[in-house]
């Protein structure tokens, strides 16, 4: 199985670089020689402050792509002037609401000027018109305004890439961790070695504890093993540029002062605590029940039935409960949410809350499995 999940997290990442870019259905480059042409585009401008000159020389280059009903990416004036400030148009479309290059024209100098004002206006009524408390909204605002600027523009691709990717790892981790586990306990019945088990003289304690000890140390050293895979293989197809960049140069109107080396590592560990929640929760199915077939499809379920539920915002204490479901915690917008959370007096982050409530859950789980397995023969 471990050979199994390298195989897939390295057949993930690789395909991601595989493959054509298609403009009116015809070949327009690899998807390989499109990442490098980009990375050495991004390259040239990194180490620059994203200010008024920057965004005028990106509306500029863009300003020279003539107007066409079709896609305009394989236009020789796209090519030469705009691709190099892909990105920066990007951020300019996000921070000055456009959905079109006619759009850019709107923008006045004054407006260049108050990048950031602008900015963080925006990110501040967005705030305001979530359903937070006040005291919510006021941690929400404050973190925001913690967030250093200028930016300083920098090639992220690689994390870019992994943080995207992450959330396919962290199924694949969830799904082994599944199979393996759901026979840890169960197995034994279906085996008929529970008898045998339990007639030995350490049968009721040492060796369910090593079984739980077992359950716990795969699931944690998988997570690892994939996580790092996912990393490596990624940095070394993209580029290890950019750990010390900010995350609002992939997501601009993003509220927490991190970086993206920082925003990756969070998300590992909140992948890590996710996955043993979902692991402690097998471990005491399968010691309650007594086919690993019927624990591996509840398993399944509580992975997949989420996905197809929506749960609204206007009612956020229900909102924040969805979320503590293993998988619903995989979404990488746990990191980087609007949102803060009123707990206990605390006003935390949702991450926080997730992978606190992951820890104490999952250590409370056990000595229901170690009791519920003992009990049951």
């Amino acid at each position: 199985m471990l050979i199994l999940g390298i195989f897939l997290t390295a057949i993930n990442r690789v395909g991601t670089v595989l493959g054509n870019h298609y403009v009116n259905g015809e070949v327009f480059e690899s998807k390989y020689e499109a990442m490098k042409k980009d990375r050495d585009n991004i390259r040239k401008l990194s180490g620059r402050e994203i200010n008024s000159d920057l965004l005028k020389e990106a509306i500029e280059a863009y300003s020279r792509i003539p107007y066409t009903e079709g896609p305009y990416v394989n236009t020789d004036e796209y090519q030469k002037y705009a691709r190099p400030y892909s990105e920066i148009y990007s951020i300019i479309r996000r921070v000055y609401n456009i959905d079109s290059l006619k759009q850019l024209a709107s923008i006045t100098e004054e407006n260049l000027n108050d990048f950031y004002t602008i900015r963080q206006s925006i990110i501040e009524k967005t705030i305001d018109n979530t359903m937070m408390n006040a005291k919510e909204k006021a941690f929400s605002i404050n973190l925001s305004r913690k967030v250093k600027t200028p930016f300083i523009y920098s090639y992220t691709g690689g994390y870019v890439n992994f943080i995207a990717q992450m959330t396919t790892t962290s199924f694949i981790i969830c799904f082994i961790c599944s199979i393996c586990i759901s026979p840890l306990f169960a197995g034994e019945y279906t085996n008929g070695m529970d008898s045998l088990v339990f007639s030995s003289k350490y049968g009721r304690n040492k060796m369910i504890g090593a079984k739980i000890f077992t359950g716990i140390s795969f699931t944690v050293l998988l997570s690892m093993v994939l996580i790092a895979v996912s990393y490596i293989i990624i940095m070394l197809l993209f580029g290890w540029d950019g750990s010390d960049a900010p995350i609002q140069l992939y997501l601009p109107l993003t509220i927490v002062p991190y970086t993206m080396g920082q925003v990756a590592l969070l998300y590992s560990l909140l992948i890590l605590f996710a996955n043993v929640l979902s692991s402690s929760i097998t471990m005491v199915l399968s010691a309650k029940i007594k086919s690993p077939f019927i624990v591996l499809a509840i398993m399944t379920a509580i992975s997949i039935i989420p996905g197809f539920i929506n749960v609204s915002e206007d009612v956020l204490w229900l909102y924040h409960l969805f979320h503590l479901i293993p998988v619903n915690m995989f979404n990488f917008g746990n990191i980087i949410s609007i949102y803060s959370i009123d707990f206990l007096g605390l006003t935390i982050r949702p991450y926080v809350l997730m992978i606190s409530f992951a820890a104490v859950v999952s250590i409370a789980l056990l000595p229901i499995a170690f009791r519920s397995y003992k009990n049951n023969n």
